[in-house]
């Protein structure tokens, strides 16, 4: 089976996460020779110093000015399309996992995270992970390719041989963005609200229908006041980032208010706003689980029922001006 090891440089700590990867190569029964590596880095002295760690005999480089997701998906997408492989392996830290899900989304492929271990099994994969925060591992199967797995933290072991010299380089991209002419002062963006801490959600389910009416919801969070939140299908589809899933794989919330949007109420994502004072559910099924876990159900279409509070708010807030 033919993959692809992403090295991300411009995360953080790569030095020190190359080894679990390699030893996480070495435990699987991927061939070495079938493999090759995709660095991404910003300095020359942080290639060179990853580059002596790379296992596989050839690699593409993209040099990136910073760890902008979109900059490095865009990268990833013309390397992997000027060299397909079967499968891509990332380190499974936030960036890692980010990156595996949305390039797995614009791939079509299979994508699971944190695995601890895996073997090729015809044109297949067996890998196993942790579930139930770390209490028990499962085994996954995966029948068929393309694949976007990330490696979990410490579960690799020991590197057993060194690796390979001598990678050759096949593929130089330059994604550095330009600098700007004129000196201008910028602030950071704040980051997103947490999740844990947010007094008022608005959490998006499966039902919202896609990326697009995702991205309105997202809108719609901001305008009434309320952090927006997502469900595991609308994270692995790519609709929101890894940071804003709420389930039992994410953020366990207790907010005063949670507005459940399109999302059918299943366990796993109920582990997360169950502890909700209220919970508010708008769903097109009357019959949907979320419908008999909620203080209030709306049946309606939850873009057209946001639109018309997020109306009324702001109408509120005029008349008391």
């Amino acid at each position: 089976m033919t993959y692809s090891v992403v090295v991300n440089g411009c995360a953080g700590a790569s030095l020190a996460r190359a080894p679990e990867l390699l030893g996480f190569l070495q435990r699987s029964n991927l061939r070495v020779e079938d493999g090759h590596t995709i660095l991404l880095y910003r300095d020359d002295a942080e290639r060179d110093a990853l580059l002596a760690q790379t296992a596989t005999p050839t690699a593409s480089l993209a040099r990136l000015s910073r760890a902008a997701p979109e900059t490095a998906l865009a990268a990833l997408e013309e390397l992997t399309a000027d060299r397909p492989a079967e499968l891509t392996l990332f380190y499974d830290d936030r960036a890692g996992r980010e990156l595996a899900v949305r390039l797995g989304c614009r791939l079509d492929a299979g994508t699971l995270t944190a695995v601890r271990s895996l073997q090729v099994e015809g044109q297949g994969l067996r890998c196993r992970r942790a579930i139930y925060a770390g209490r028990v591992e499962a085994d996954y199967l995966l029948p068929h390719g393309p694949f976007c797995l990330s490696v979990a933290r410490g579960g690799a072991g020991a590197v057993l041989s060194p690796p390979p010299a001598g990678t050759r380089i096949v593929r130089a991209l330059d994604r550095r963005e330009p600098e700007p002419e004129d000196w201008i002062e910028t602030l950071a963006p704040a980051s997103p609200r947490t999740l844990e801490g947010a007094d008022f959600i608005l959490a998006a389910g499966l039902g919202v229908g896609g990326a697009k009416q995702t991205a309105r919801i997202a809108a719609l969070a901001g305008t009434i006041g309320a952090t927006f939140a997502a469900s595991r299908p609308v994270v692995m589809n790519g609709w929101a980032p890894l940071d804003r899933l709420i389930g039992v794989s994410g953020a366990i919330a207790a907010p005063e208010l949670c507005i459940v949007a399109g999302a059918s109420g299943s366990a796993a994502f109920m582990a997360g706003v169950a502890k909700s004072r209220r919970i508010v559910a708008v769903n097109l099924d009357p019959e949907a689980p979320i419908m008999r876990c909620c203080d209030v159900g709306v049946v309606g279409d939850c873009v057209a029922v946001l639109e018309a509070l997020a109306r009324r708010m702001a109408g509120e807030g005029k008349s008391d001006g």
